[in-house]
């Protein structure tokens, strides 16, 4: 019976393991996505340049053309000049979007990705009460929230998410935890998300141990809670 229980461990953590790469392969096609569709912007402004270019390259220089009317002379000109300024124009355009837009060479980095628009945490409550001296302290953007609550704004900013509770309390508290710091923050956490789970503010991944996200999903998450 101990062999057994210790394989079921092993294979659960070989489990949990898969759950927070595919959570990071998710964050990571997000930043792709965003920095493909910045390149596509590029490479269609850059087309249309080239299509201009060609335009121009393939108007001729015609032998007879000393002997046009002045009139006909003065009118290519004026295209001459038309074209002149939408390449001027086309220009600026393309150096405002190089200018603005996310660098091709970092297209792995988060930090350069556009940031999505922030969720409404409004109607979110905040603490009415200080938290107990020597209470494990969340970062500084969700120090005035409880861990509940702090849970919620979380899921908020992404919310198709599919969110590890290791994760999660990385999210919260941050990198530098010691081991004992982050037993407790998970404890803490994991009680918070089971309590959620409960209340209807988020559900549990079923295919996943430790794992919850905000929306539901038929089949994918917990069923929601009944009402009473």
């Amino acid at each position: 019976m101990t062999d057994l229980s210790e394989i079921l461990r092993l294979l659960e953590a070989e489990r949990d393991r898969y759950v927070l790469e595919a959570a990071d392969l998710e964050r990571r096609l997000s930043v792709v996505r965003n920095q493909m569709n910045a390149l596509e912007a590029l490479i269609s402004g850059y087309v249309t340049e080239e299509k201009m270019h060609h335009i121009h390259r393939r108007l001729p220089e015609s032998s007879t053309q000393a002997y046009l009317e002045d009139r006909h002379h003065s009118v290519h000109q004026e295209e001459e000049i038309e074209t002149l300024e939408q390449e001027q124009e086309l220009d600026h355009k393309l150096n405002t979007l190089l200018t603005t837009s996310p660098s091709t060479s970092t297209l792995n980095s988060e930090s350069t990705t556009p940031s999505p628009q922030k969720p409404d945490i409004s109607d979110i409550p905040k603490l009415t009460t200080p938290r107990k001296p020597g209470t494990l302290p969340l970062l500084p953007e969700f120090q005035e929230y409880s861990i509940q609550n702090a849970i919620l704004i979380l899921m908020r900013h992404k919310p198709d998410l599919h969110f590890h509770i290791d994760a999660i309390v990385r999210d919260l508290y941050g990198d530098q935890l010691t081991p004992d710091q982050f037993k407790t923050a998970k404890t803490n956490v994991g009680k918070m998300l089971s309590t959620g789970v409960q209340s209807g503010m988020w559900y549990r991944v079923l295919q996943g141990h430790g794992v919850y996200t905000l929306k539901y999903e038929k089949g994918i998450t917990s069923k929601p809670p009944h009402k009473r």
